[in-house]
């Protein structure tokens, strides 16, 4: 696996494509939310890539800091699938991009929420 992941931005369709292991194909993918695509090795549980669309509203900061969104996509998901994605997201080089956090509406709902790192690379949006 390449140490640094490699970037490439649709600016016409605003998808941002990052690969962590460029010429890998994934054995599985995981939508997330709407926006954002998870591709990874399942049986390694390691990231290959990931696609982020509407990348440039994913990160527009707000008022207070960056653009958080639902992980929604977690839902759907059996529990082993869920807990084999989210080691995925909450480790490098995922975490890199991808932070990872909770959101507690109630004290019995927990609701997972990301916003994305800004790539340390040029890209015009």
């Amino acid at each position: 696996m390449n140490e640094y992941p490699i970037y490439s931005y649709d600016k016409e369709a605003d998808v941002l494509y990052i690969s962590f292991a460029p010429g890998e194909k994934a054995t599985a993918a995981v939508e997330l939310n709407d926006n954002v695509l998870l591709r990874f090795n399942r049986a390694e549980k390691r990231a290959i890539g990931l696609t982020l669309m509407d990348f440039s509203v994913l990160v527009q900061l707000t008022k207070f800091g960056p653009r958080n969104f639902p992980l929604s996509g977690l839902a759907d998901l059996e529990p082993a699938w869920q807990d084999d994605v989210i080691e995925i997201i909450t480790h490098a080089p995922v975490n890199q991009i991808l932070k990872v956090a909770m959101y507690a509406p109630s004290t019995v709902e927990l609701v997972p929420i990301a916003s994305v790192e800004k790539p340390p690379i040029s890209i015009a949006v």
